[in-house]
Formats: C-alpha cells, sequence, structure tokens
C-alpha cells in the first residue's frame, strides 16, 4: 500500500468511510482527522489531547461566523455598542418576544451567577443532585447554600420533591433541560407547571444550554413563560451547537424588570466583544448549519451508543451533545486512564454508581476513543487473567465498519 493515500482512494477502502460516516487521510506516521486536523499515531494515541470533557462541538462554527469576525477585525479599535440591538432583536423575533425581554453576557454562566447575586439575598439556591458543576461550584464560592434534590430514578428532575422545598429559605431554583450531567429530558407537561407554582416563591432560572439538540417531542423550552410574565429566566449559550465557545456569548430572556436588575450586576459595561457579536449575529441567522451540526451530532452519538451498548455499558439516553455512562471501576481512576491516552473526560458518582461523561467529538475521535475505552476495560479482565495486553490499531479500527 502506498505511504499516502488521496481521500478519493482513502474513501473507497474503507469500509467505514465507505458508509459516508468516518473522515480521515492517512499518513506515513498514522491518521488525520479532517474535522479538526488532529493527527493519531499508529497506536491508535492522538498527539495531542482530545477534549471531551467540556461538551464543547467539535464540527466547528458556522462560515458565515467566520466571514463575520473577518470583516470586524478592522473595527476592533472601538467599544462594541453596549446594547447589542442587532442580537437581541434577533433572539426576540424568533422568540416572539421583545429586545428589552433579553440580555446578553460572556455565556450564559455570566448571566445565571448574576442572577444568583441578586437573589442569593433572599435564601439559598434549590438545585438538583447532580447538576450543572459551574453552577454549584460558583455558588458555594459566593456563599450561597445549596439546598439539592435528588434526581429521580429515570435521571429526571424530581420536581415533587423539589416544589416541597421552595418557599422560605429558597431565592432561586436552578433547573437544566436537557439535564447536565445526565442528558435527560423533563417533559413540558411536568415542566412548565412546576415552574409557575415555584416562580411565586422565588425566581426559576432555566439553563437551556443544550436546547439546540432537543428533539423529542415530550421536551419544550420554557420560553413562553417568560411571554407569559412569569418570574423565570431562561438562558442558552452559543458554546454549544453554535460552536462558539471560545467567543464567549450567552444570552438570558426574562420580563423587562428582570433583564433591568440583571443589567445592574453587570461588571463591564459590554462583556460581549465586537467580533463574539458580530459571529453570533451571523451564525444565529445560519439555521442550516444548526441543522447539519444537529445532524452530525445525531449520527455521532447513535454510534457512541450502540459501541456503548455492544460492550457492556449502561447509559442514559442522551439529549445533548455528550452521553454519561455507568462504569464498574472508580469513574476518578478510568479518567485518569483516559487522560492518560490522551482523552479528557468527565467523572462523576450519584446514585450509587460510578458515571464517565463523554462529550460527543467527531467521528474520527469518537472511534478512537471506543477502541481505547474498549482496550482499558479489556485490559481489566485480560489483567486478571495473567494474559498479554494488546494495545488496538487505528488501521485496523478503520478497516472494520462502524456501524459494525
Amino acid at each position: 500500500m502506498d505511504a499516502h493515500l488521496n481521500r478519493r482512494q482513502w474513501l473507497k477502502r474503507s469500509a467505514a468511510a465507505a458508509a459516508g460516516w468516518i473522515a480521515a487521510t492517512k499518513s506515513a506516521t498514522g491518521w488525520t482527522d479532517v474535522w479538526t486536523g488532529r493527527h493519531f499515531r499508529e497506536n491508535s494515541e492522538p498527539e495531542k489531547t482530545i477534549r471531551l470533557n467540556n461538551n464543547e462541538s467539535h464540527f466547528g462554527m458556522s462560515e458565515a461566523a467566520r466571514e463575520a469576525i473577518i470583516d470586524t477585525v478592522d473595527g476592533c479599535g472601538d467599544y462594541p455598542d453596549d446594547h447589542y440591538p442587532e442580537l437581541k432583536e434577533l433572539i426576540a423575533a424568533r422568540e416572539n418576544l421583545q429586545p428589552e425581554n433579553i440580555i446578553l453576557g460572556a455565556g450564559s454562566i455570566e448571566i445565571i451567577t448574576a442572577a444568583l447575586h441578586i437573589y442569593m439575598a433572599q435564601g439559598g439556591a434549590l438545585v438538583s443532585a447532580p447538576t450543572y458543576f459551574d453552577f454549584a461550584d460558583y455558588a458555594e464560592k459566593a456563599g450561597c447554600p445549596l439546598h439539592r434534590i435528588a434526581l429521580t430514578n429515570r435521571h429526571e428532575l424530581d420536581l415533587e420533591a423539589m416544589e416541597k422545598k421552595t418557599g422560605a429559605g429558597v431565592g432561586l431554583v436552578y433547573l437544566c433541560n436537557p439535564q447536565n450531567p445526565t442528558g435527560a429530558i423533563t417533559p413540558r407537561a411536568r415542566l412548565e407547571p412546576f415552574c409557575r407554582k415555584a416562580s411565586r416563591k422565588a425566581l426559576v432560572v432555566l439553563d437551556e444550554a443544550y436546547h439546540d439538540y432537543a428533539e423529542d417531542p415530550l421536551y419544550s423550552s420554557m420560553a413562553g413563560l417568560v411571554r407569559d410574565g412569569e418570574n423565570v429566566l431562561v438562558t442558552r449559550t452559543f458554546s454549544k451547537i453554535y460552536g462558539m465557545a471560545g467567543l464567549r456569548v450567552g444570552y438570558g430572556m426574562a420580563r423587562p424588570d428582570i433583564i433591568k436588575s440583571l443589567l445592574r450586576m453587570e461588571r463591564n459595561f459590554a462583556p460581549v466583544s465586537s467580533l463574539s457579536l458580530r459571529a453570533a449575529v451571523a451564525a444565529y441567522q445560519d439555521e442550516e448549519f444548526v441543522r447539519k451540526v444537529r445532524r452530525q451530532n445525531q449520527e455521532v452519538k447513535s454510534y457512541a451508543g450502540q459501541e456503548l451498548r455492544r460492550l457492556g455499558y449502561s447509559f442514559i439516553p442522551s439529549h445533548t451533545n455528550f452521553i454519561i455512562f455507568k462504569v464498574q471501576q472508580d469513574s476518578q481512576e478510568l479518567a485518569k486512564k483516559l487522560e492518560h491516552r490522551s482523552f479528557l473526560v468527565r467523572a462523576f458518582k450519584f446514585g450509587a454508581a460510578n458515571w464517565i461523561r463523554v462529550s460527543l467529538g467527531t467521528p474520527a475521535e469518537m472511534r478512537v476513543f471506543i477502541a481505547i475505552l474498549k482496550d482499558l476495560d479489556g485490559a481489566e479482565e485480560r489483567a486478571n487473567d495473567g494474559e498479554k495486553i494488546e494495545v488496538c490499531r487505528l488501521p485496523d479500527l478503520l478497516a472494520e465498519s462502524p456501524h459494525s
């Protein structure tokens, strides 16, 4: 075989690529993922660390957003318009709101933590256990008491238990839907009535960072509660499906009086940079790009779920760009082993079980991740039998169908 293959030749020879799924090119030293440019050595280990721990999109950003950044570079000597009228108007129009209902921030977490600072004066924060770790971490650093309610056996928000806890001593209720870190959704039929009741006693923050990935008909955004004037704050981000985590853009939707109180907490009169703002405006209007990434994410998720199931792992059905699966060994130790093999993941312990949450990377990245996970899993079993452990080779891996 030639040391170098052009992409057309490789596509013909690889069963995986023939299925239209894997995209990589051969070199003398290994394989290159054409999505990211990352190189994988012959022993299946990438040359650089692959971050599958922060739920970033590995499919890049919209070309329209890229062009907007280039076009904006010459104007970076000026401060951005702190009112951000264009992006607010776009969001308001799509959500049937007014620009006065919208606030922007350097990621949605900036908006969420501003709300925490305001409403913790009325009491602690009511959260699920587990929940988005950045919120819990920030609340603890800010001295805000956390009232934790375990998830249900279906890994959904236990709204009945939460409702019993709302009232005196709770100033803010923080909910992720789709839920982080489980990837599960709480159906609208249950979530909306809870939010209406709870918002009479505390501000209800609905973190919808993964809103654009959710396709289940039982799921629905709670933005309608903003239109109804309820005491809620709905937040979203450009860090996930839009592939703009490094640009730090997020937004919140709430009643005008809530927005005004949040604006008083801004530490910067213009928290979103000119480049980020123009990129967000372009990306928000590129609906075809969002559909494409959603489709690609679904394909990778289907493959990852199939392979995890084949390896004997149980996992929670995900409505996001990550999957969390149960492991028998200590999750922290397994995460360290994966890091040693150049893959970063998140380790969790809840429900008396150990879990690994893995963000969905590109097809090539997930193929290598599954191979390494299989190698580590098999290594533990074979080590007990005193058998020699062999490292899975990427060329052999890619010769198999991804759907086998």
